[in-house]
């Protein structure tokens, strides 16, 4: 089995994460991205905004992806 699977029904995302795959706090972190982002598509952010959280975000996973790949091994 996948670490990680991705499967749709529905018009909905159903996502299984193995759990020695990623801890829980980064997991809980993830999801409240993805909330802010969602809140912040609905609030229509100007373009200059999207595109700060855009580049924080790509700086972010810039500094923290081997960290976390390497948690994975």
């Amino acid at each position: 089995m996948e670490p990680i699977t991705l499967e749709t029904k529905d018009k909905k995302y159903f996502l299984t994460i193995d759990q020695e795959s990623i801890n829980r706090e980064t997991l809980l972190q993830i999801i409240d991205n993805v909330r802010i982002e969602q809140l912040a598509r609905k609030v229509n952010f100007d373009k200059l905004l999207m595109e700060f959280g855009d580049e924080t975000k790509s700086n972010w996973w810039k500094e923290n992806k081997e960290r976390l790949l390497n948690r994975t091994k």
